[in-house]
């Protein structure tokens, strides 16, 4: 189900669809708001940085921002929605590592191309990802859970994830080959389903975000085995990497970014990818996203582009040698 949270507006001029005073607005923003899609389901981590960076269009501009959720097929349906809307800065979509440049890697048969149909256009912030265990789960390491996992019947360990070609399916998939095991994958809507199963034994382990995660290990209800990336988290300092625990080259560092149709006009992009990344850099946003477990790294258009094409050539070639081929529409 959409749902949709509208910001305040700020001052008549709003409602004129003008800039404030002594703003400069783009002239395509009209009566109509603006809208950023959010392609999963509300409270998870996409979902939290879209609020976050619709705040500071929505004070920049002094006009309406909806924050739209638009979960379904992997992040697609609300994907869909903005590449084919019109390319006038009125409907954006954030997005990332795992649903603007891990799923056109390495999965076949996408019905949409995702990287043709968006123009990068400000990046918010990095997050890393946490392999999580039920709190009452008897190994407290990756190599006493591997043992675990292959004593028990093969398919009996299931791991959730947020969609197929995700990072978070992306990244179990390449733990299950490097460790020579076999899961039993069970794909998700969206983060906070998926946690809720492994709160309640659903589920015996996934790997999911960081912000996502943080209340649920702080509060005892999951227990952290390892982060992915190659560097330790200041947000669990004790946790230890997967390259600590003998899994080599395990590195996944995820990141988010507010994207748009690909025609959108240059200038316009440029505009509001200056904007973002300024406001991001403002105390008041970067606390926001710090106490829910980001990293704030923003980022303007140009360089969110760069990002963006530089990952895409880093998660084919590990897909690539990892021998992970994903086909859209299969668990």
């Amino acid at each position: 189900m959409k749902r949709r949270t509208v910001l305040k507006t700020l001052g008549a001029f709003a409602c004129l669809g003008l800039p404030g005073p002594g703003r400069a607005a783009p002239t395509t923003f009209g009566p109509r708001p603006v809208s950023i899609i959010v392609p999963y389901a509300p409270g998870g981590v996409t979902d939290i940085a879209g609020r976050v960076m619709a705040e500071i269009l929505n004070k920049h501009y002094d006009h309406t921002v909806v924050v739209e959720n638009r979960p379904g097929a992997s992040g697609l349906i609300g994907l869909q929605a903005v590449a084919a809307a019109k390319p006038d800065g009125h409907a954006l979509v954030i997005g990332g590592l795992g649903s603007n440049v891990i799923p056109p890697a390495v999965t076949r048969g996408l019905p949409l191309d995702i990287v043709k149909a968006f123009v990068p256009i400000a990046q918010a912030a990095e997050f890393v990802n946490v392999l999580v265990v039920t709190r009452d789960a008897p190994y407290a390491s990756v190599p006493e859970l591997v043992q675990a996992i292959r004593a028990a019947p093969p398919g009996h360990f299931t791991y959730g994830s947020t969609g197929v070609g995700s990072s978070v399916h992306l990244a179990s998939e390449f733990f299950a080959q490097t460790q020579q095991v076999k899961l039993t994958h069970v794909p998700y809507r969206g983060g906070s389903e998926m946690m809720v199963d492994l709160v309640n034994g659903g589920l015996q382990l996934c790997f999911n975000n960081l912000p996502a995660v943080l209340p649920l290990i702080r509060s005892g209800k999951v227990r952290p085995v390892a982060v992915t990336s190659s560097y330790r988290t200041a947000h669990l300092p004790d946790v230890p990497t997967m390259q600590e625990q003998g899994v080599a080259d395990f590195d996944v560092a995820s990141w988010l970014g507010i994207y748009g149709p690909a025609a959108m006009p240059a200038a316009l992009v440029q505009e509001l990818g200056t904007v973002l990344a300024q406001g991001l850099a403002q105390p008041v946003y970067r606390e926001k996203l710090e106490v829910a477990g980001f990293e704030p790294k923003p980022a303007d258009a140009a360089g969110f582009a760069e990002r963006n094409r530089q990952e895409f050539i880093r998660w084919r070639d590990i897909a690539q040698r990892a021998g992970i081929s994903l086909q859209f529409g299969q668990a």
